[in-house]
């Protein structure tokens, strides 16, 4: 019988990508919160008595926590808001889970939490905004399983159906002509989101992997750089991009210039090592180059 796996945020980026990755070798229940995924179910994952209600009748052996509130500036501005959708709501999933004491929780976190200098290993979180600071909170929350997996990482992709991410940002401005400015002292070793799926595959499938681990490439990039190279491979070379230091970019939310992650525990996990960042960025100008609309966009440019 196929495992049941109960998949909050299913509507999001990484979310409505993973579907598709579950939905042959599992009986996936999916989950949004503003938009009601294909074939899945709207909630509020902030409604203690509907979420575990929801539970009760669906009693999954796996949940996957993807939801959050994960616009930095707003979690800056609305501490209230965050905590309730970061903490509460794995709170409530988590309340759930330690009741039936065989099903697994993979939780999703971020390498914000990091901030200190060079490639940072699990035991040294230094969370300096709310949204990580409420996404560290959330760890903790959900370490309390014995069966918890918390996966610290950053991803990135062209994501056809959503606006919020880096690289639709970076391609949409291109097309609208305007000044693009590329974040030269921010610094991260983040997967293209087809590779964090293939990796979060292999977590499910790996019973023996507990508690924090880092999901990211083996080697580091700035967030400008990382752009400068996909409009390299897409052939904007030609195109003007200014430069400039994050702090001179008047964000509400102070952002930690150094995340990078340290991998080496996650490849004793698996005894093989992790991508390149250069690995990623040959994914996604694949992917970019078999969808029709984006393909279409390449060749405009």
């Amino acid at each position: 019988m196929k495992k049941k796996i109960f998949l909050t945020g299913a509507s999001g980026k990484l979310g409505s990508t993973l579907i598709s990755y579950l939905e042959k070798n599992y009986n996936l229940i999916s989950v949004g919160f503003k938009k009601k995924p294909k074939n899945g179910i709207k909630l509020n994952l902030t409604k203690s008595l509907k979420v575990k209600s929801i539970l009760n009748r669906i009693k999954p052996d796996i949940i996957i926590h993807l939801a959050a509130l994960t616009n930095v500036d707003e979690c800056e501005k609305n501490y209230n808001k965050a905590y309730d959708l970061n903490c509460n709501a794995t709170k409530y999933l988590v309340e759930w889970a330690e009741k039936r004491n065989k099903c697994r929780f993979i939780y999703l976190s971020t390498d914000q939490v990091y901030s200190k200098s060079g490639f940072n290993s699990e035991d040294n979180p230094f969370p300096i905004n709310l949204y990580s600071i409420t996404k560290f909170i959330s760890e903790n929350i959900a370490l309390t399983l014995v069966n918890s997996v918390i996966i610290r990482t950053n991803f990135y992709g062209f994501f056809p159906n959503h606006n919020n991410s880096l690289v639709n940002w970076f391609i949409e401005n291109i097309r609208k002509k305007k000044e693009i400015k590329l974040i030269k002292n921010i610094f991260f070793n983040p997967l293209h989101v087809n590779q964090l799926c293939l990796y979060i595959l292999e977590i499910i499938k790996n019973d023996k992997i507990k508690g924090v681990i880092n999901l990211g490439s083996k080697d580091k990039i700035s967030k400008g750089n990382l752009l400068f190279k996909i409009g390299k491979k897409l052939n904007l070379v030609k195109k003007t991009f200014a430069y400039e230091n994050v702090e001179n970019l008047n964000l509400k939310a102070f952002r930690p210039k150094n995340m990078l992650m340290c991998v080496k525990k996650i490849e004793k996990f698996l005894n093989k090592p992790m991508p390149k960042i250069d690995d990623g960025i040959n994914d996604l100008i694949s992917n970019i180059k078999i969808n029709n609309k984006t393909g279409k966009l390449t060749n405009d440019f």
